[in-house]
């Protein structure tokens, strides 16, 4: 940590984090898609079924492939090949459940502090509205309704797999130099088909605040295409409709293949893209520093915003302006890092007092023809109560910032209400 420079930081953060509430009960609706799981979290350092040599082929090299990751200190989301591995993993570990996907987690953020969030969501069993707070919005007919008012139907997809790791806590013969979780999936869940979300968010988009889009990897290869679609097709009726920030959360692939076919749909479909450094260095062939990287990504997909989060720093390249930029990325890395500290989305109360702010490893702010290049430190947590969700939350953040205000905070935002009674109005104000 600098300490000539921790201070700036500190007081920036207090800061945002003063102003914050205020900004979430002025904040217009972000409209937030397209895919939607329910976790099933197991605890890396609880995995002992796992992790036995007597364990099935499948649970074997799962196990591998698990401690290779937490071995290099990696992340991230995987497809594995075992088709009963749900079923096995059940029976003998220890599982909680939770929200999960990119759209869901930052509904479930942009709620917990505060902001209102409408979610696509096509599966609406009883497993799944277990796990949906109850402010968060969703789409019914022609309503828009707090997700506590959905009854619940249909059969539950299969549960994805996130497994935890905290650093210097052994996953068996190895003890990890960082804290992350890796994401597990054994089926292809496929992006949300919610024909109400698609129908009303093109109707909303003109007073929303944002867009979020999100979970391309989960789509099998077969249905990849149809699927970018359909989706960039909503968002280019939210952007005819007048909205300005509609953001792609890329995440982790399969394969190249699939992620240069959802980045080559991108020009006119969205206006920001964000990831993490690791995503960034996969999407970028040439490689580099994140700044070049970052405008070359921007120029080849025609956006106004590249946003990249890692653990000590978070950056973007903007054509807009570069201090309401910084404030953005101050902000997700606000939200995030209050999560991370309490374990769950939470309003952010100042900086945690274990948080560190490290060095940045570039200039805070460069431009460069018509793009400027923001970064700032993000408060880490060595040993996080929770590494779940974050890079959502961060996103989730950034987007309450870069969204548009509504003029009268606590009334129902401006074209929510078309269909809704009186008591469901008072219901969705924040």
């Amino acid at each position: 940590m600098n300490a000539t420079l921790a201070p700036q930081w500190m007081r920036a953060y207090e800061e945002i984090s003063d102003q914050l509430p205020q900004k979430a009960a002025g904040a217009a609706v972000t409209m937030c898609g397209m895919s939607a799981c329910v976790d099933a979290r197991a605890d890396m350092h609880n995995a002992a079924a796992l992790l036995e040599a007597s364990a099935p082929a499948g649970a074997v090299a799962l196990a591998n492939l698990l401690k290779d990751r937490v071995a290099r200190g990696i992340g991230g989301e995987v497809r594995v090949n075992w088709p009963d591995g749900s079923a096995w993993l059940t029976e003998r570990m220890p599982i909680r459940y939770a929200l999960g996907g990119t759209g869901p987690h930052a509904a479930w953020v942009l709620t917990a502090i505060g902001a209102p969030a409408l979610l696509a969501l096509e599966d609406r069993s009883a497993h799944m509205l277990a796990q949906l707070p109850s402010g968060v919005l969703l789409a019914k007919g022609e309503e828009v309704v707090p997700a506590d008012r959905i009854a619940p139907l249909g059969e539950p997809r299969p549960d994805v797999f996130t497994f935890e790791y905290t650093a210097g806590r052994p996953v068996g013969d190895i003890v990890p130099s960082r804290s992350s979780r890796i994401i597990v999936r054994f089926h292809d869940q496929g992006l949300e088909r919610d024909a109400a979300f698609e129908r009303l968010t093109p109707q909303l988009a003109h007073s929303a605040g944002a867009g979020l889009v999100a979970g391309f990897a989960c789509e099998p290869p077969e249905r990849l295409d149809a699927a970018i679609e359909r989706v960039f097709a909503l968002t280019r009726s939210w952007r005819k409709a007048g909205l300005e920030t509609i953001h792609l959360e890329q995440a982790g692939y399969a394969s190249q293949n699939a992620l240069h076919r959802v980045l080559a749909a991108v020009p006119g479909a969205v206006t920001s893209i964000g990831m993490s450094h690791s995503e960034l260095l996969a999407a970028d062939a040439v490689g580099g520093r994140p700044l070049e990287a970052m405008i070359r990504l921007g120029e080849r997909l025609g956006v106004d915003r590249v946003c990249v989060h890692a653990d000590h720093w978070a950056a973007a390249v903007t054509l807009g302006d570069p201090e309401r930029e910084r404030r953005a990325l101050m902000t997700g890395c606000l939200v995030a890092g209050s999560r991370a500290a309490a374990g769950k989305p939470v309003l952010p109360r100042g900086l945690n007092p274990r948080a560190c702010l490290h060095e940045l490893p570039f200039a805070a702010t460069t431009h460069q023809g018509a793009w400027s290049f923001v970064a700032c430190a993000s408060p880490y947590l060595e040993r996080p109560a929770t590494t779940l969700g974050l890079g959502d939350s961060f996103t989730a953040g950034c987007l309450l910032a870069l969204g548009r205000q509504i003029s009268q905070p606590g009334v129902l935002r401006e074209g929510m209400s078309r269909g809704m009674s009186k008591g469901e109005e008072r219901r969705c104000s924040p």
